[in-house]
């Protein structure tokens, strides 16, 4: 199935908001030389991203491509890689690259962010148990998003394509949901835009079309927003659930995602707020993103923005159990060329039932005051842990430098990393030694950098 030049054209005009071609950008006006500018540049585009029920696994994330907060035109970011979802025999893929870019034309006086991720090949699905299972077969698949501020205001721009779509090894013994055989239909065509009859088949599904004995599948996410101040980029062209081996595995493919705001005199933030990060197994398996925030490039003209997850489950070896978590953040662009904000993370509880270990009321906090151009960031760190119970029963909370043994581990609280621009805090560490683990709880960070 030929990929078509009409459909990214297509999109581009559907998806849109007021947005200039590509072409019309042209290069970045810096003769080769990155440029400040009174923006706030941001990009991520990763070629894979693996969900395992509902949580990030971080060591997964192939191509990642992150243009980190900036005020700078003129900066790309490139990665590539060979192969991802290692040692996992339902999901290949291979061959992938993302790229971000700031940019800005001299000529048209367009200030803008880029995104964009190629995948060459994508296989799914596989033999379980002695069981052929359905499998999708992805080739050239393409995404792109693209937030920029023009003479016109802020836009945005999404785009995505692909070479060739299949879908095999449908069990005959298994009715074909009507859905998926609009999907099969449109595959097979042999007249019209084939792969924009695709697209339209994912789009006007209300949910995830099922794949009886492997998944389901999704178009994912092609859209913008635009707003006095900003503009967002965010495409990733499908999102496929793999459950036929009995654990709920979400494949998020080529996603970019791309914001510029104003106005930012004082620097921009660069800022995370994480319920737990997790390494396992010598580092090899890294977990977390547990839906984390941070404060936008610009700030948040002085409001405090809030983010609450119910609950989240996890498993590395041991199972791990949170709930009742909380993301605060602000950013204050001040009228005297400085800047101001905070970020901090809560969590209500942690359980760790394998080594009967339970935290209570964990937060973390980094406050960060930047008041001259050149010089340091001023930052106020703070930390707390209500209660440790350990077989039930209540421990002190040991002070930072300061260590706690448990049966199978250590606790350790008040990890920081600084430097310059700002610092970061993780609230807890545990240590499980009997499951090579180490788990941090509480992870709040905030920088301010002048470019």
């Amino acid at each position: 199935m030929a990929a078509s030049a009409a459909l990214a054209a297509a999109l581009a005009g559907a998806l849109a908001g007021g947005t200039p071609a590509e072409a019309q950008h042209g290069s970045d006006g810096t003769t080769g030389k990155p440029m400040p500018t009174d923006f706030g540049f941001k990009g991520d585009v990763f070629g894979v991203k693996l969900l395992l029920e509902n949580v990030e696994q971080r060591s997964v994330k192939d191509a990642y491509a992150q243009q980190r907060c900036t005020r700078y035109a003129g900066r790309e970011v490139v990665k590539s890689s060979t192969a991802a979802v290692p040692d996992n025999p339902l999901i290949n893929v291979s061959a992938t690259t993302s790229r971000t870019r700031t940019y800005r034309d001299a000529d048209t006086g367009t200030y803008g962010v880029r995104g964009s991720s190629a995948i060459s090949d994508v296989e799914i699905g596989g033999d379980v148990g002695g069981q052929q299972t359905p499998t999708i077969s992805i080739k050239g698949f393409t995404t792109s998003s693209d937030a920029f501020h023009s003479a016109q205001g802020f836009g945005h721009r999404e785009a995505l394509d692909f070479a060739s779509f299949q879908i095999a090894h449908l069990s005959d013994s298994v009715p074909v949901p009507p859905e998926l055989q609009d999907l099969l239909d449109a595959i097979d065509s042999t007249t019209g835009d084939v792969v924009g009859q695709v697209v339209d088949v994912l789009q006007s599904a209300n949910t995830p079309i099922e794949i009886p004995g492997l998944g389901s599948i999704s178009l994912g996410t092609n859209k913008g927003s635009t707003g006095s101040h900003f503009a967002i980029s965010e495409s990733y062209a499908l999102k496929i659930n793999v459950d036929a081996n009995g654990q709920n595995q979400t494949l998020e493919l080529g996603r970019a995602r791309t914001r510029i705001g104003s106005p930012t005199p004082g620097g921009v933030f660069r800022s995370i707020a994480m319920g737990m990060d997790a390494y396992a197994l010598n580092n090899t398996l890294h977990l977390g993103n547990i839906q984390q925030r941070s404060i936008p490039c610009e700030g948040t003209g002085g409001k405090v923005k809030h983010q609450h997850v119910d609950s989240a489950s996890l498993a590395l070896g041991v199972i791990v159990n949170l709930t009742g978590i909380d993301y605060r953040f602000k950013g204050d662009q001040n009228a005297d060329g400085t800047a101001s904000g905070f970020t901090s993370s809560h969590i209500d509880k942690v359980e760790i039932p394998a080594v009967n270990l339970e935290l209570d009321d964990v937060n973390g906090k980094v406050a960060v005051d930047h008041r001259h151009p050149t010089g340091a960031v001023g930052r106020t760190i703070t930390f707390s842990v209500g209660k440790i119970l350990v077989n039930g029963e209540e421990q002190p909370v040991p002070p930072p430098g300061k260590s706690l043994s448990f049966q199978g581990g250590v606790i350790e609280t008040r990890i920081v990393k600084s430097n310059f621009y700002g610092s970061e805090v993780h609230a807890v560490r545990v240590t499980l030694t009997d499951f090579d683990s180490v788990l941090d709880f509480g992870w709040a960070a905030a920088h301010v950098f002048p470019r």
